[in-house]
């Protein structure tokens, strides 16, 4: 497939349908168990479509990875810049945990999807995400690291670190939630928003029980 499709209408429906194909096979086998071939056919398109618009299988999948969580997360990366004082420090921090139980929690089928395509590289990692955990992944959690820095500036670095994965561990249980483990974290016929919520509001008053702003020139 040397040259791209002369309708261009038509080329913007192949690449949407090899993504919205690759998706939930990724989500379903694994980056590994896909093939290329497989891709293919979910997506009722020539073979070689899927190289000529992504060149291969790792760019795809890189690109499912960055185009799903740079959409949802782009606003994040305000909310270190909004902090002033005790009251900001704590909406930042609010924000930030309304956004990763959301992630994880609330079932549309694009956080859904995005949430098994998580939980496959948690139970095995492989080499091409690498490189997505380094340019999507770190960025967004660094938010929080640098959030609650602000309220433990001097603190011992294994200390903070322990508050730092704690409650980062808090919001990244959800991720592996398919039957049975959704019977530990998720009650049947839970409202999954007011549940986000209390969520929310747990962990902030945890967190704010113990510590309270103090700088935002921790970066």
């Amino acid at each position: 497939m040397k040259n791209p499709p002369k309708n261009a209408a038509k080329a913007a429906n192949a690449r949407d349908q090899i993504v919205v194909a690759a998706k939930a096979l990724f989500a379903a086998r694994g980056f590994r168990d896909t093939t290329v071939r497989a891709i293919a056919e979910k997506a009722d398109v020539n073979g070689a479509a899927v190289n000529y618009y992504f060149k291969s299988k790792e760019a795809l999948y890189a690109a499912i990875f960055e185009d799903a969580f740079q959409k949802s997360a782009r606003p994040l990366g305000t909310l270190v810049a909004t902090v002033k004082d005790e009251k900001t420090w704590r909406a930042a921090l609010g924000a930030w945990f309304d956004f990763m139980l959301s992630l994880v929690l609330l079932d549309t089928p694009e956080r859904s999807l995005f949430r098994r395509l998580i939980a496959q590289e948690r139970s095995a990692p492989t080499e091409t995400f690498r490189r997505i955990y380094d340019e999507v992944f770190i960025p967004v959690v660094d938010v929080f690291r640098v959030l609650l820095r602000m309220a433990m500036p001097d603190v011992p670095q294994d200390r903070f670190r322990a508050a730092y994965i704690l409650n980062l561990g808090a919001c990244t249980c959800f991720v592996h939630r398919d039957p049975p483990w959704d019977e530990l974290v998720l009650e049947k016929g839970v409202d999954r928003e007011a549940w986000v919520a209390t969520l929310r509001d747990e962990l902030l008053a945890n967190i704010c029980a113990r510590h309270h702003f103090v700088t935002n020139d921790v970066l």
